[in-house]
């Protein structure tokens, strides 16, 4: 994306009694925590006695339900939320140093693996800056923007990308967009993405003006129906041949400029099949479904960002935000 990600915490409304026993977390940040440190997971709860289920979702955030084996255990929900909240922290601050990490040596190893095609500017197979040393001259100190964030050498006629304006070696920038049309630093796509969304649903749009969102209460609302009929997964999909169930999905934006502008994206996206895609369920635990593909939608008018409706003031900004790594633009 255009900015760093920034994964919220925040809780949700209490559910049967005054003690609050959800979370919401990024996706990003549980499924690293569920898939890289099960048993930090494990331990917290075999420690606080208090089971943690997913129990909604959204494109892009989780919403964990804990529970106790018996009522009357507050201060212990409590206590569990508590240490929970501490490791989705510290698994959050793992996944930005392991993505930084990831981007760093996968650009090494794309440029090292070209070989002799750096030629002049650094020994094939060597120590060469393919291999992540800096050229001759240089240091690791110099200056961030003279550093090529691939090769980690001097720039070499930079060449700076069009969108998000980061700089690169121009033979560097040029073989990573070969292997993906894509930022090596923020993942923002240039060229146009095509998703695996199913290719028979359809997208339909209406207008209520006596619907009134939080937040917008000057405009009305634009109410969006997503449906598709059931299906059988192509080769594109994680199981060809198996079939997967309909669905329909409504989500809404206030009818003003910027949601009009939002819904123009929304459809560009709709037509690249990005806004879905068929996997498994993290809700109900099914495979085979159709389900969101991280862009984030509000499917409840009223709720704030918790219950993934309005009020949410910066949410037309942040979504705009997830369409423009995927290459959604207006231009």
């Amino acid at each position: 994306m255009g900015s760093p990600v920034s994964f919220v915490l925040s809780r949700m409304a209490a559910c049967g009694g005054a003690t609050k026993n959800k979370l919401t977390v990024s996706k990003r940040v549980w499924d690293f925590l569920t898939k890289e440190s099960p048993a930090k997971l494990a331990r917290l709860k075999e420690e606080t006695k208090v089971s943690i289920l997913v129990d909604g979702e959204t494109s892009d955030i989780y919403v964990l339900q804990l529970c106790t084996p018996a009522p009357g255990t507050a201060n212990g929900l409590y206590l569990a939320r508590k240490a929970l909240k501490a490791l989705l922290k510290e698994t959050e601050k793992e996944l930005k140093k392991a993505q930084r990490h990831g981007e760093m040596v996968g650009c090494v190893a794309l440029l090292d693996k070209s070989g002799p095609g750096l030629g002049a500017r650094g020994p094939a197979g060597g120590g060469g800056r393919a291999g992540g040393a800096p050229a001759p001259g240089c240091s690791r100190d110099e200056e961030p923007d003279r550093q090529c964030p691939i090769c980690l050498g001097e720039i070499q006629n930079m060449k700076t990308l069009e969108k998000c304006r980061h700089s690169f070696c121009e033979d560097c920038i040029t073989r990573a967009l070969q292997v993906k049309t894509a930022c090596p630093m923020c993942g923002r796509f240039y060229g146009q993405l095509v998703g695996n969304q199913p290719q028979n649903g359809r997208m339909l749009v209406t207008k209520d003006s006596s619907l009134l969102l939080p937040g917008y209460e000057k405009f009305g609302t634009i109410i969006i129906q997503y449906v598709f009929p059931p299906g059988v997964q192509g080769v594109e999909h994680p199981n060809p041949g198996v079939r997967y169930p309909g669905t329909t999905r409504v989500a809404y934006l206030p009818d003003c400029p910027e949601g009009n502008k939002v819904l123009g994206l929304f459809r560009k996206a709709f037509d690249q099949r990005l806004t879905f895609t068929v996997g498994t369920s993290m809700t109900t635990g099914r495979a085979n479904v159709i389900t969101w593909n991280d862009i984030h939608h509000k499917t409840n008018c009223t709720g704030g960002p918790q219950l993934f409706g309005y009020p949410d003031p910066t949410y037309l900004a942040r979504v705009q935000e997830e369409l423009r790594a995927k290459g959604i633009t207006e231009d």
